[in-house]
């Protein structure tokens, strides 16, 4: 896709990622680095633990789900970074060999009161396996408005 700009992105608006699979592997390099917790990193000790299995993390799940919205390439050329992410949730677990399915659709659009070269632009990203979600979060992201020039 090509980069907007704020002023191209409506409410409402909804993009799909394109898939993207975890393996066991994957999970316990990521926990042993991020989430040292057994569940995340020993496959046999996580078959006793609450969850009965070995699970990503859930910052893996959320990172991988941002990384493959950012892959789009919608902000590549006018994002200015973002102050935060908000409603963090993580509903069900992900285990090896899932394929994680991320929606992302714009929930709020506002103009910068302080910088007018920029908007905000707040997300919600909804993360599921199958027809189960297992995550959502809501990131907000500086974007560049369209210049006076390009507005004509």
């Amino acid at each position: 896709m090509t980069a907007r700009y704020w002023e191209d992105y409506t409410v409402g608006e909804v993009f799909e990622t394109a898939p993207v699979s975890v393996s066991e592997e994957q999970i316990i390099a990521f926990a042993e680095k991020y989430d040292p917790q057994v569940f995340h990193t020993d496959p046999v000790a996580a078959k006793d633990s609450f969850y009965g299995g070995l699970i990503a993390s859930g910052h893996q799940t959320i990172g991988l789900a941002f990384a493959q919205f950012v892959r789009l390439g919608l902000f590549d050329e006018n994002a200015l970074g973002g102050p935060g992410m908000d409603e963090i949730r993580w509903t069900a677990p992900v285990r090896p060999g899932d394929t994680l399915h991320t929606t992302a659709e714009v929930v709020e659009l506002r103009a910068s009161k302080s910088r007018p070269d920029r908007g905000i632009i707040r997300v919600r990203l909804v993360i599921r396996v199958e027809d189960q979600d297992v995550s959502s979060f809501i990131t907000t992201t500086f974007l560049r408005r369209r210049p006076a020039e390009d507005a004509a």
